[in-house]
């Protein structure tokens, strides 16, 4: 955006009364400070651009509510930001910003703060001030340890301190009863305090990619809980604690240590996502059938022999992944799920699809990449639904080298083309 085009913006702004403006992404590198006449403004939206400063009469949008800097060039948070004092909404990541200085106790109104995707190493105790802060994103910075004055942000809700390099759970969060979400993802966080069951509020805890070792049963305290992510860590057993989490809907597992699944799984009635590939598990309590709200199962990369049965009296079961085990032939009680739409069986010697495929007319997705077919069925082709058939990596012998070549979707039509012929 030309300097001219920018100025006859603002004077447009300005006759219009606008109460909201959106000039992002117009690789602007310089404000006018025609933008200070923007009095009357509630929301500006700046981003995308390559905004090093902001004008000294930027300072003038007193009525400003929502600021939004994100992906620019800033090193630090400009003053003049911090004499909008009614400022409720201020967004600045993907800047270069090193720090959350002292000045931001002059936005004693603001709710909402990310500065994700910065370098930020320091975060001021002056934050703490803000008590009508809610929402706080942290996200993909270098923040060690957080300010013993943090513990005072009472209402916050929804809280993201997801990659950065915590090397103990911040105790400052166990006293922020209100939050809602939280998320610590990514960290170098050895362990989960006890206390964890103060966050009695917690709808959505995410602590994947950390070097947690075990889960303390305390975590049972938390009855509103939806959506646990404890995947990517060190975990060797889940404690039958995690049966009191009545809410629970959402169960991330998977990159662990896990050998066995205790039977109070089954106490997760409102279960409907359960992932917990890429463990050492050999077999399944039988009480998992009683999760009939489960709607999508990731069990791949184990150590199953054949399906644990209880899988297949989940008849609720929309997506199934369970690829990588150790499976000798195609686990023919999948074929009771007829309301599957999608089945991941990839890495495992079928050597053949049994015709009964047929079964899963609701079937849309279909992974059965280098299991050593050297054919597919015909009746694939009766699967209407099917949308997308992925056979990388077999040698698909009795097909033309043309259609393998030509790829899944190729292979697919082939089938429906063969099947027509015979009909």
């Amino acid at each position: 955006m030309t300097i001219e085009f920018l100025l006859k913006t603002l004077r447009q702004a300005v006759e219009s009364g606008v109460k909201s403006l959106d000039i992002s992404d117009c690789e602007i590198s310089d404000l006018p400070p025609e933008i200070g006449e923007l009095s009357q403004l509630n929301a500006l939206s700046l981003s995308g651009n390559q905004l090093r400063s902001l004008p000294p009469e930027f300072s003038q949008l007193q009525n400003l509510k929502i600021l939004d800097l994100e992906w620019n060039r800033f090193e630090e948070i400009p003053d003049e930001v911090f004499e909008i004092s009614g400022l409720r909404e201020l967004y600045i990541g993907g800047n270069f910003l090193s720090e959350i200085p002292d000045d931001i106790e002059n936005l004693p109104q603001l709710e909402k703060l990310f500065v994700n995707n910065n370098r930020i190493q320091e975060v001021s105790p002056k934050l703490g001030k803000i008590s009508s802060l809610r929402e706080l994103s942290l996200r993909s910075n270098q923040i060690v340890d957080l300010p013993s004055d943090f513990h005072r942000l009472t209402r916050m809700r929804d809280l993201s301190l997801r990659q950065n390099q915590l090397r103990e759970f911040p105790a400052e969060i166990l006293t922020l009863e209100n939050l809602h979400n939280l998320s610590l993802n990514h960290n170098q966080i050895p362990s989960i305090p006890s206390k964890i069951f103060k966050l009695l509020n917690l709808r959505q805890f995410a602590i994947g990619g950390n070097e947690i070792e075990g889960i303390p049963q305390e975590v049972g305290g938390l009855k509103l809980l939806k959506i646990l992510y404890a995947y990517d860590n060190k975990l060797e057993a889940i404690p039958p604690e995690i049966g009191n989490l009545e809410n629970l809907e959402e169960l991330y597992l998977y990159h662990n240590k896990i050998r066995e699944i205790p039977v109070e799984i089954a106490r997760l009635k409102k279960l409907k996502v359960l992932s917990i590939s890429s463990n050492y598990l050999s077999d399944l309590p039988e009480e998992l059938a009683e999760l009939q709200d489960l709607r999508s199962m990731a069990i791949s990369d184990n150590q199953f022999r054949q399906l644990p049965q209880a899988i297949a009296a989940i008849d609720r079961l929309e997506e199934l992944s369970i690829g990588g085990n150790g499976f000798e032939e195609f686990p023919k009680a999948v074929l009771q799920l007829d309301r599957l739409k999608s089945l991941a069986l990839w890495d495992v010697p079928l050597g053949t699809i049994p015709p009964e495929i047929a079964r899963l007319s609701e079937l849309e997705i279909l992974n059965v990449r280098n299991t050593g077919l050297n054919d597919l069925p015909l009746e694939l082709a009766q699967l209407e639904r099917l949308k997308y058939l992925y056979t990388d990596n077999n040698p698909l012998t009795a097909l033309s080298d043309e259609v393998v070549e030509a790829g899944n979707e190729a292979i697919l039509n082939d089938l429906r083309r063969r099947s027509m012929d015979l009909s």
